[in-house]
């Protein structure tokens, strides 16, 4: 058998140019060898006959021939090579066999009785001496050390469960007495098991989680798209209303100028007759100048007439008594300064009302991805600069702080509109029933039958946008807040829903109170103080809040604000110069009824939470 020291060098039965063992190989004029194709392909690679390895030049590519002797070596080489594989040498990190002297050559087994590592000539006599067949025999291992008692010197073949911690036979009669103990196989396999299942169900909580990573990914880049969307969308409404202001910006210019050159062209029309008049004026005065300086009193005389007739030339003497220019320095001054206060007044109206449209948009979009929170107003980014605005923002805290902000009105009570037997303030913000011999005389008649429920309407109606409003209920046991259409103001009724949306409390003989609405009866866990009402006439919206719990109480949604006026109708309306409106205005209603003569409505203030 040949051994470690007699075998060739492996690079030398491996191509220069390939790496891989040799193919055909076929020897060069300066004598190294390569693949017949490695070669081949190599020169066809390159522009220069040369040799791969040292450089050297050919005139003309060889003639190649397979070199069988070297091809039989290498083949002899392998063969040797795979029948020595159990001689090599134990290279860094592999187990050396413990016996060899100057060569260390690997290890095939280790011998737990002997606490050695053999290779494969030092592991004959394993095979072939009875005493040694008997010992056990494992894969090499380096850390003999860790796997040996140092105690008793003996490997480790148990598991004690007591301590649970490796032991020998040994210590079983020694410090393990009476303790569980198994063989380290069945503990191996044991803990095997479990970690297979363990990592069975970390690869499951793997899988499950890429995905979910992937999913997350997937939806982030989605919802990218959507909101690069979204922002152009929103761009472009943006970019629209701004050309819309730019029209109408260029339009009122437009109209300025066209005013400015009307002006002109009357000045100029005035200014040319005025300076007609002052040349026939020059050329009269001229001929009567030279005239008074003649002594010929027939000459004089008869040429009198020609140059003076006072019926004739009165107002040529006179040409300013019947005009008047057209504007005068003050006058344009004062016009131009109307001007520009009225288109001040205006914008910082429209910019008042779009802030707030925009703060109310902001804060439905932060609702709508629950990232609600309180953020500080930024003075630098957003300075108040127009006169016309003093309000001073704060961050709402909840959607009825919004509401209260952006959307609150003075409702004033309409005393001529006011049922005689309701008392309204003279502020117009309380509202009292007042007993009257009437009532008292039509309940005697009609006796608990009579309902009539007296009605009192807000001074102003609103066509458009969002109105709020706060009523003070609580000094009253009987109340009813509505929102009709203007139709009803002035039927003073209470017997139909259409065109009216209501809220109502009134208070039982056993004091329990009841609240409802048009569908019917309302469940409160608390009797509400202040209720805040609210309508959006662009969605078809009318809200009741609870004030004080700043919750909603009910929403009335799809209501029908808009009408369609009759052909016939709108056409005499229009005839009479009154024409209707498909969009009535939506009037606030107050009713008290009982009989206690306390009973009040107040209409307060709006007031913000802190």
């Amino acid at each position: 058998m040949a051994s470690a020291s007699s075998l060739p060098c492996e690079e030398q039965s491996l191509c220069s140019i390939c790496l891989d063992g040799f193919t055909q190989p076929v020897t060069t004029p300066c004598g190294h060898n390569y693949c017949k194709a490695c070669l081949t392909g190599y020169w066809d690679s390159s522009d220069l006959i040369q040799c791969p390895l040292c450089k050297k030049k050919f005139h003309s590519r060889p003639q190649l021939q397979v070199n069988t002797e070297f091809r039989d070596m290498v083949e002899r080489f392998n063969n040797m090579r795979v029948r020595s594989e159990d001689q090599i040498l134990a290279k860094p990190g592999e187990v050396p066999c413990d016996i060899c002297l100057e060569l260390k050559l690997k290890a095939q087994k280790t011998c737990v009785v002997c606490l050695a590592s053999y290779c494969q000539s030092h592991l004959e006599p394993h095979h072939r001496v009875t005493t040694l067949k008997k010992h056990k025999l494992i894969d090499p291992v380096s850390d003999l050390e860790d796997r040996v008692c140092k105690r008793h010197g003996k490997m480790f073949e148990l598991f004690c469960h007591t301590d649970q911690m490796c032991v020998c036979f040994m210590c079983l009669k020694d410090n393990h007495v009476m303790h569980e103990a198994v063989p380290l196989e069945n503990v191996f396999r044991e803990r095997k098991a479990q970690l297979e299942d363990v990592t069975s169900e970390m690869k499951m909580m793997e899988d499950t989680n890429t995905r979910s990573i992937e999913e997350i990914k997937s939806s982030v880049e989605q919802r990218k798209k959507d909101s690069d969307k979204e922002i152009a969308d929103i761009d472009e409404v943006f970019a629209a209303l701004v050309a819309s202001l730019q029209r109408s910006q260029f339009k009122l210019i437009g109209l300025i100028q066209e005013k400015q050159r009307a002006a002109e062209k009357q000045a100029e029309d005035h200014v040319t007759q005025l300076e007609q008049e002052v040349d026939e004026l020059r050329r009269r005065r001229s001929k009567m100048e030279k005239l008074l300086q003649t002594e010929d009193d027939i000459h004089f005389l008869q040429s009198w007439p020609s140059l003076y007739i006072p019926e004739l030339h009165k107002d040529l003497f006179h040409p300013l008594s019947h005009f008047t220019p057209p504007f005068t320095h003050n006058l344009s001054d004062s016009s131009q300064q109307s001007y520009v206060g009225m288109v001040k007044k205006t914008v910082a109206q429209m910019e008042k009302t779009l802030s707030n449209e925009m703060e109310m948009l902001i804060h439905e979009v932060r609702l709508s991805d629950g990232c609600e929170r309180a953020e500080q107003p930024d003075a630098a980014a957003n300075p108040i600069t127009d006169e016309f605005i003093t309000e001073v923002w704060n961050p709402p805290q909840d959607e009825l702080m919004m509401i209260q902000q952006c959307n609150a009105v003075d409702v004033t009570l309409d005393t001529y509109a006011a049922n005689s037997e309701l008392l309204v303030s003279e502020n117009g913000k309380e509202v009292r029933l007042r007993q009257s011999q009437l009532r008292t005389f039509f309940k005697g008649l009609f006796g608990e039958g009579y309902q009539d429920i007296p009605l009192v309407f807000g001074k102003d109606g609103y066509s458009s946008g969002r109105f709020y409003y706060e009523v003070r209920v609580s000094g009253s046991t009987g109340w009813m807040l509505k929102v009709v259409k203007e139709s009803l103001k002035y039927k003073m009724t209470h017997d139909t829903d259409k065109g009216a949306w209501r809220l109502c409390g009134f208070c039982y003989q056993d004091d329990s109170f009841v609240h409802n609405v048009n569908s019917g009866p309302l469940f409160l866990t608390q009797r509400p103080q202040t209720i805040g009402v609210f309508v959006d006439y662009e969605k078809g919206e009318v809200s009741f809040y609870d004030v004080d719990a700043r919750s909603l109480i009910y929403s009335y949604t799809g209501c029908a604000f808009t009408e369609t006026i009759p052909a016939a109708i709108a056409f005499l309306s229009s005839m009479t110069g009154f024409p209707l409106s498909s969009r009535p205005k939506l009037y606030p209603v107050f009713s008290i009824f009982g009989e206690d003569p306390n009973n009040v409505l107040i209409i307060t203030p709006v007031g913000h939470a802190t």
